[in-house]
């Protein structure tokens, strides 16, 4: 009889669920590790794990503590990361604890925008102009150099968090006013005091869909953003494979190996985000991890067939990984957002969407005496919807008209 495998998961919330239902249905015994005890109802998976071990996730001793004093040490086959902000801590307890990983200088590189960008630089990689700044002033130093309009963020939040398109001086006095006050971002993680000024990237943006084995590729797919209007960068829509740019699919997918390579990911998974300018494709960022947004639970499944969570958890317990991929169809998921500040009163359209063939699946989170605002980041989209169809086009064609057909009426 084959040994059952033990596979820990650091914090599994959001797209980490997906890794915590996959490992459980493949028969591993599965250890959450988590900041408390109430988090597998909170982000439902209650039903997927078979002990949960507490710990502060911000710190990788914690990490380590509690797997050292539990009946799991020695004896786990994996411990992966199931959220973006532990992500380099677990890559570091995996290294002390001599379990599969990416490098943890990797992750690092990854999760802290400072780091990356200068891997781009130093590797010649595509990539935005930038600097790192601390204040105000040091910030219209660079924007001044780099020339308006520019992006400012912090260097380690996620989903457009405290990120901000700036056209003048007046524009980063305010948004730097703003970042002051952004002091915690998601599960408590504090929000760096150094910030990025940024060259704005001009061109459609997309993101790439990439797993390496020992540095080759074997997975690759270009999905189709939509974000919304400035100076706000919510995404609002993605399309699996893309509908426009066909013909630049490959320079997009060589410059975010590229990148890949430079902050030292060469096995797994990776979400590249990317716009392709009038002189070629330039990297916003990695994420070493599958695509959130619904991007690889439902749209790389429904198009390809791929299962990216159980194929990462597979390359965490040296099993075979998959690598044939044919695209069987396309899918698109758009999100509800508000087109104003207000308190919802009503909402129509939705018998569309509940009889549409094409829908695979969607979640209306909005109710009437809601208070919603225009999306300043992916925490206040109101909702998706997903849809199929036989190319590209049509499927996100159905997308954007079924989220278009709801209509929030405000009092």
């Amino acid at each position: 009889m084959v040994d059952q495998k033990v596979v820990a998961f650091v914090e599994p919330s959001f797209y980490g669920v997906d890794f915590v239902e996959r490992t459980h249905r493949k028969g591993c015994k599965v250890i959450a590790i988590g900041s408390s005890l109430d988090n597998p109802m909170k982000y439902n998976y209650e039903t997927f794990y078979d002990d949960f071990l507490v710990a502060d996730i911000r710190n990788p001793q914690s990490i380590y503590q509690a797997i050292k004093q539990s009946p799991y040490y020695g004896k786990l086959d994996a411990l992966i990361p199931a959220t973006d902000y532990a992500s380099h801590y677990t890559a570091e307890v995996a290294e002390w604890l001599s379990l599969p990983t990416i490098p943890s200088f990797a992750a690092y590189n990854a999760r802290n925008k400072d780091l990356a960008r200068k891997a781009y630089r130093d590797n010649h990689v595509p990539s935005a102009q930038y600097a790192k700044v601390a204040n105000y002033e040091e910030a219209c130093q660079a924007a001044a150099k780099i020339g308006y309009p520019v992006v400012v963020k912090p260097t380690n939040c996620a989903s457009s968090q405290g990120v901000y398109f700036i056209n003048n001086e007046e524009e980063l006095r305010t948004a730097f006013q703003k970042l002051r006050e952004f002091k915690k971002t998601y599960m408590g993680f504090d929000v760096s005091t150094d910030y990025l000024v940024e060259e704005y990237l001009e061109g459609p943006e997309f993101s790439v869909e990439l797993f390496l084995r020992d540095k080759e590729v074997i997975f690759s797919s270009v999905t189709e953003k939509i974000t919304s209007d400035l100076p706000y960068f919510v995404e609002i829509s993605h399309t699996s494979p893309t509908s426009s740019q066909e013909d630049r699919v490959e320079e997009m997918i060589d410059v975010s190996v590229q990148a890949m390579l430079a902050i030292g990911i060469d096995n797994g998974p990776s979400h590249v985000e990317i716009r392709l300018t009038n002189t070629g494709p330039k990297i916003i960022e990695v994420n070493g991890r599958p695509g959130g947004d619904n991007i690889a639970s439902q749209l790389l499944f429904n198009t390809y067939g791929l299962d990216i969570f159980e194929e990462t958890v597979n390359f965490y317990l040296n099993l075979p990984i998959k690598d044939d991929f044919p695209v069987e169809r396309a899918t698109s998921i758009a999100f509800l957002t508000s087109r104003q500040n207000g308190k919802i009163s009503s909402i129509e359209g939705m018998d569309q969407i509940k009889n549409d063939t094409s829908v695979i699946k969607y979640d209306i989170s909005v109710n009437p005496g809601d208070t919603v605002k225009i999306p300043e980041s992916s925490d206040d989209r109101l909702g998706y919807v997903i849809t199929t169809g036989k190319n590209a086009k049509e499927a996100k064609r159905k997308a954007m008209d079924l989220i278009n057909s709801i209509q929030l009426v405000y009092q």
